[in-house]
């Protein structure tokens, strides 16, 4: 910029003073910066070639629609229908009307994760597809305690290995095809998040279900409680014991009449086992619910943090303060801000379980005008018919991202995520990504 304004002031010499033609130059150069930082083009095979994450993304929501017709034959698990066109209309549908049908397939996505071979298949088919659309790096989450049982040959610690069979097998074929091709690329990475439940029914999985049995007596709340801390003390001895990439817990389930801190004391033992903590909040619930996942739960991360800003969800009299609950927003924005935490972004899915919220409309719009960290992920690849391209497309079109603001999203999602290697190993690993990101995006220019 300089160099062009010595330009200018050369050319115009006797006609203006040095400091309008300075600022004229930097006008200029502000403009044609501008310029170009217009919306990214981009194009589908630009965005499966970039490197991506998915750093939010449930397994028991993201099979194969014909490996679940094929296992629910072999589980005895009744369809609505065998056929592929017909579930993808009525159950696994483009629109919802509400979360609970939005929900509703989890009975049948559930009902064929019950033994080892058929959630390592799983595991390794959703590991595939993710390597095929460009997907480097991802935290895949399930509730090991809906596929368990109570017989000692299913626990919790048998699932994740299970799950992370499958996982490695499909990394390890990847790699290995890297390796052997001679490309200079990134690798192919990935993490486990393990979920608790917020609620817990009659009928939800044999391991719940025996659970309530043997505490029938006990407050429900306290069954909860049991629920997360077995939970947490089977997955610090997966990770320690068995080798599995337990890297966080989470807590999912549905957030009004359930609040985080009744998991407290499960979270603050993952805390001092050095698990990370990610928690679905302010997804059906108002800024509260994400102001108790990091003041009582150490959240590191928020799994879609939608309300975050919505001052007309508020419900304490404290928290809405005399002006409505504005100062009360602005506090907890500035708050996860300031503490660099991440927001699990899911858009297609939160679309599905509000319905007449428009894209346009999306929280995500707010949330990078104050400058929270965000990633775009899937949620539920199936039940949200959707992939990590789908999703970053959408959110370019409906949001005129320049191209700086696609790669922050993109790189943060490496940046923020609970890498589980060393620390330098992961430094390593994100400067890879990156410049990786920046070569394809040259290659396309």
């Amino acid at each position: 910029m300089l160099a062009f304004a010595q330009n200018a002031a050369a050319t115009s010499a006797g006609k203006e003073s040095d400091t309008e033609v300075l600022r004229r130059a930097m006008k200029q150069a502000r403009k044609e910066s501008h310029g170009q930082a217009e919306q990214m083009r981009v194009s589908h095979d630009l965005l499966r070639k970039l490197p991506k994450t998915d750093l939010h993304v449930h397994l028991d929501g993201s099979l194969r629609i014909s490996t679940l017709i094929e296992l629910a034959k072999l589980h005895d698990v009744k369809l609505p229908s065998t056929d592929v066109e017909e579930l993808q209309r009525t159950v696994f549908k483009p629109n919802y009307t509400s979360l609970e049908d939005y929900l509703a397939g989890f009975i049948y996505t559930t009902g064929v994760m019950r033994d080892a071979p058929s959630i390592e298949r799983i595991a390794y088919e959703f590991a595939v597809d993710n390597y095929d659309e460009g997907v480097r790096y991802f935290e895949v989450r399930y509730g090991p305690q809906l596929h368990a049982s109570a017989d000692p040959g299913f626990g919790i610690r048998a699932v994740n290995l299970a799950v992370n069979t499958g996982l490695a097998r499909a990394r390890d074929e990847f790699n290995a095809r890297l390796v052997a091709s001679g490309r200079d690329e990134p690798m192919y990475e990935y993490a486990i998040i393990v979920c608790a439940m917020r609620m817990i029914f009659p009928g939800m999985s044999r391991y719940y279900d025996a659970l309530m049995a043997v505490h029938a007596n006990e407050p429900d709340v306290q069954i909860r409680q049991h629920a997360s801390l077995a939970l947490v003390y089977a997955s610090i001895e997966s990770r320690d014991k068995d080798g599995v990439p337990v890297v966080a817990i989470d807590i999912a389930g549905a957030e009004n009449g359930f609040e985080a801190q009744e998991h407290t004391e499960a979270f603050a033992l993952a805390h001092k086992h050095f698990l990370n903590k990610t928690v679905h909040a302010g997804e059906a619930y108002g800024p509260e619910s994400i102001n108790q996942a990091v003041r009582d739960l150490h959240a590191d991360r928020i799994g879609h943090g939608f309300h975050l800003c919505t001052k007309d969800m508020i419900k304490s009299e404290e928290h809405k303060r005399s002006d409505g609950g504005e100062g009360f927003v602005n506090d907890l924005v500035k708050w996860v801000c300031d503490k660099r935490l991440c927001f699990e972004v899911c858009p297609t899915s939160n679309l599905q379980t509000m319905p007449g919220l428009t894209l346009n409309e999306h929280a995500l719009k707010t949330m990078l005008e104050h400058s929270v960290g965000v990633t775009i992920c899937t949620d539920n690849r199936l039940v949200s018919r959707t992939t990590t391209v789908a999703e970053l497309h959408k959110v370019i079109d409906a949001f005129h991202l320049t191209p700086k603001q696609v790669r922050d999203i993109v790189i943060n999602g490496f940046k923020r995520s609970f890498y589980p290697g060393p620390y330098n190993e992961r430094r390593a690993y994100v400067r890879k990504v990156t410049d990786f990101y920046d070569r394809v995006v040259r290659e396309h220019q």
